[in-house]
């Protein structure tokens, strides 16, 4: 005899479901007892035992009980016997077995599938520790998908691995069906529309527009005629984010002018985004009274290092967002290749904990003139990796995760966002007259699509 005969993976105790299988018979056509256990042997249920008649009598007294059955006396020939019938109420739930059957098989389908991964990956690799991290990132989905926020150790876990190992393959797969899951396959377009620029006093490393760099000399901004065709030809062309990104030189009282002036050219299915700085309460609730519904705002990799501003200040900037009733847009950015595991962690857990519904991870642009001239770049691959972590660890509380720039490997891994922009970019030392290094709205499409999502119908 196999010791593992007495194992649970045997399977000898995986239930069979009877009581849902009575009820799909009789629901057929009301059948006395014993002509019902025989039917139940022929679905095969069983195997070559027949089913224990006791059991099966004891199990339809109880469903009678319970209301979902009914007898009644059988007419035929032969000895008078009851015959049972399915009431409305066992309709309703056998209904119900069918929904919660359906859920089960989604759920083993997943388990399945993450135990013929590890089978496989270890026949290949021999990493016998891949099948434990399978059943770990599972563990991390299924908790996220019940609206649990990640644990912190998870989070440096999912990070520790190497961006082009087995186990971040098996990541981005797990990353893609839970878009699936989350968002219903949809996608969509974030078009940002630079609004103006200065030289400001901040100087974060990072930005063109710090007046210590010398790369932004003069203040520019559009016309709001200007803005606001803009903002009528990307939302024309499907996109479900319009953003004003202002500088905090533009002002509270002209940004709220000009969200009405947009506002008022967008359909009821795009959504308004503000993009500017730190606001009090009432600030933000009159801006969400201009037609603002989305706010950007973000604790930054390197706050306090590469800013001047204290980090502190900014989570309590985002706290207000919440406060103030507005919907949060926070990335994870500016990502390059010194920031460490546990920083982006903290900047992730900051994100989830203010409750950004559009969540995602943006990379350094290394813009000439600035302290990062000449430094290197996040790779892809570790850009593609942060994306599938911040999908998985959102999970129902993250419908929107973005990439920018735009990834293919990204979006294939749970990215159902990606942005087109316009005008004043702090991430170049030029304003984009059209498309920032020419992605277009087409070319946003194609990319989603591409990677099997339907754009828009997004709701924020």
């Amino acid at each position: 005899m196999d010791i593992l005969d007495s194992c649970a993976c045997s399977g000898g105790n995986l239930p069979r479901f009877v009581q849902p299988v009575l009820l799909a018979l009789l629901a057929r056509e009301p059948m006395h007892g014993y002509a019902l256990a025989q039917k139940l042997e022929d679905t095969g249920l069983f195997g070559s035992q027949p089913p224990d008649l006791t059991g099966c009598y004891r199990m339809l007294r109880d469903m009678e009980r319970n209301g979902v059955l009914a007898t009644a006396p059988d007419r035929g020939e032969g000895p008078a016997r009851k015959r049972y019938e399915v009431t409305a109420l066992g309709r309703r739930c056998l209904n119900r077995w069918i929904a919660s059957l359906t859920s089960n098989r989604d759920h083993l389908d997943r388990v399945l599938g993450v135990l013929v991964a590890a089978r496989e990956m270890c026949s290949v690799t021999g990493e016998q520790g891949f099948a434990e991290d399978c059943v770990f990132m599972e563990d991390v989905r299924s908790r996220a998908m019940a609206g649990e926020l990640p644990r912190r150790e998870d989070v440096l876990r999912l990070l520790s691995y190497a961006p082009d190992s087995p186990q971040v393959a098996h990541l981005g797969k797990l990353a893609r069906e839970t878009a699936r899951e989350v968002a219903g396959d949809r996608a969509g377009v974030w078009a940002a529309v630079g609004v103006d620029c200065a030289p400001c006093s901040m100087s974060c490393a990072f930005c063109a527009f710090g007046a210590s760099w010398g790369v932004v000399r003069e203040a520019h901004e559009w016309p709001p005629e200007d803005i606001v065709d803009a903002a009528r030809r990307y939302s024309s062309e499907g996109a479900s984010w319009i953003v004003l990104r202002t500088t905090e030189h533009y002002g509270a009282a002209r940004l709220r002018e000009l969200a009405k002036k947009v506002r008022a050219v967008l359909p009821a299915s795009c959504a308004l985004v503000a993009n500017t700085g730190q606001m009090s309460v009432e600030e933000i609730r009159r801006l969400g009274e201009s037609g603002v519904e989305v706010m950007y705002h973000a604790l930054r990799l390197g706050e306090g290092r590469d800013t001047p501003f204290d980090p502190d200040e900014r989570r309590k900037a985002l706290a207000r967002i919440r406060e103030a009733g507005m919907t949060l847009a926070h990335l994870v950015e500016p990502l390059g290749p010194e920031h460490g595991n546990e920083e982006i962690a903290d900047v992730l857990l900051t994100a989830l904990a203010a409750g950004a519904r559009v969540c995602g991870v943006m990379a350094r642009s290394n813009v000439p003139g600035t302290p990062f001239e000449g430094r290197p770049s996040v790779s892809e691959a570790r850009l593609a990796q942060v994306t599938a972590i911040i999908r998985l660890c959102g999970g129902a509380n993250v419908p929107h995760v973005c990439v920018h720039p735009p990834l293919s490997q990204a979006v294939a891994w749970g990215s159902n966002v990606v942005v087109v922009e316009t005008g004043a970019i702090p991430r170049d030392r030029k304003e984009a007259s059209g498309e920032w290094r020419g992605f277009s709205m087409r070319d946003a499409e194609n990319l989603l699509v591409r990677h099997g999502y339907k754009v828009g119908g997004v709701k924020t």
